[in-house]
């Protein structure tokens, strides 16, 4: 007879279909306590679950992890869980799938928790669009909590750490116990009617069981956290806890030290962030500067031609208008010139005394030139001007044409 001999892949394979193939391994309930509980970054929850007998490897994943968060799961808690057992043929381990967990002695708390949480989400309050923003830069911080324990000093720390100038009021209060839901509420209250204005209030307590917490789930809190006009930070607990102020608050915290960091600016940040500003600013003043001194270069550039050349063009016109006028000016003087000695010519023509350079003679009686020998007789005494000189004669006889 043959003998077959597996693989370790073939058992693992043949694991699994046994066992997950199996329905008594199906939908089952497992009691066992918390231990080796981590919370993984991925969102996906390991845990074992162990007896005085026994271990199992366990785990939840990401789509059903929002169910158990609130449940303040811890080291050392017994619980009930529901769900499959699996078998992972890489390392063929065998592990229980959790979909679903009741812890003994916060079940009725639980229920109350789901009841109202979809209340407060049917009256609109866990909206996104009603959340008040946090002011980035904040001068006065009211923090409402137990005014002493690790929180409370924590969150004071880390405020002066980040921001020394920030001013911190402390507004007392019961964080647990029956009467802890109206001190809470009362102080939310006083916290905006306070004389100075707050800019943030941070509510919130250190860590403790699903009961110790219990007080920020009352609606008397939840209300006076709606009711606000400022910011509110939650900051309950550790970071797995969930309580219905983290629901209604403008901004939940994780913890009260990280409602510190939320709150405030790192002052080292902020001089990092001014000394950018003050670089960048200042590369873009330079830029803007040596990119309007180019410009201004060009324009003056441009200008200085576009002047030139209209220089050189007035000048051109200039200079064609003083020749065309000198030319106009020597035309009317050549003009007048001519006219003058036209002038001048007829003058000299019209002068009585030109024909005398010719040889004769001007006739003068009485002061009048004689112009016919009617205006003369015998023995007048007559004058006669010669061009270099005058004679003076007497008439000794009249001709008067011939006769």
């Amino acid at each position: 007879m043959d003998k077959h001999i597996f693989s370790i892949g073939e058992i693992s394979k043949n694991l699994k279909e046994v066992i997950e193939g199996n329905t008594y391994f199906k939908n089952i309930y497992v009691k066992g306590e918390i231990s080796n509980l981590v919370f993984n970054k991925s969102g996906h929850i390991y845990l074992s679950l162990k007896d005085e007998q026994s271990s199992l490897t366990a785990m939840i994943w990401k789509s059903n992890a929002n169910k158990f968060v609130n449940l303040n799961l811890n080291e050392g808690m017994e619980i009930i869980a529901y769900g499959r057992i699996t078998f992972y043929i890489p390392n063929a381990k065998v592990s229980f799938e959790i979909t679903d967990i009741s812890v003994e002695g916060v079940g009725d708390l639980q229920v109350l928790f789901d009841k109202r949480l979809q209340e407060i989400k049917a009256l609109g309050w866990t909206d996104l669009s009603r959340k008040k923003p946090i002011p980035r830069f904040v001068q006065n911080i009211g923090i409402i909590t137990a005014d002493t324990g690790a929180a409370i000093k924590d969150l004071i720390t880390t405020i002066k750490r980040r921001m020394p100038l920030i001013n911190i009021y402390l507004f007392p209060s019961m964080v647990q116990g029956e009467f802890a839901k109206i001190d809470i509420a009362k102080k939310i209250k006083q916290a905006n009617m306070f004389k100075v204005k707050l800019d943030i209030l941070i509510v919130g307590r250190g860590g403790g069981s699903y009961e110790d917490l219990w007080s920020f789930n009352e609606m008397e809190v939840l209300k006076s956290v709606i009711d606000s006009t400022i910011p509110i930070i939650s900051a309950v607990g550790h970071e797995p806890d969930i309580t219905l102020i983290d629901y209604v608050s403008d901004l939940r915290a994780p913890t009260p030290t990280s409602a510190g960091e939320l709150a405030t600016p790192n002052q080292k940040e902020l001089l990092k962030e001014l000394s950018y500003i003050y670089h960048n600013q200042k590369q873009l003043i330079i830029s803007h500067l040596n990119n309007d001194k180019n410009t201004l270069n060009i324009l003056i550039k441009n200008n200085y031609s576009i002047i030139k050349n209209e220089i050189n063009k007035e000048q051109k016109e200039l200079n064609y208008f003083y020749q065309n006028t000198k030319n106009l000016i020597n035309n009317i003087l050549d003009k007048n010139k001519i006219l003058l000695e036209n002038i001048k010519t007829k003058t000299q023509l019209l002068n009585p005394k030109k024909p005398l350079e010719k040889g004769y003679g001007l006739l003068i009686y009485d002061n009048q030139t004689i112009n016919t020998v009617n205006k003369l007789k015998e023995n007048d005494i007559i004058k006669i001007i010669l061009n270099d000189g005058e004679i003076s004669t007497q008439v000794k006889e009249v001709i008067k044409n011939g006769k």
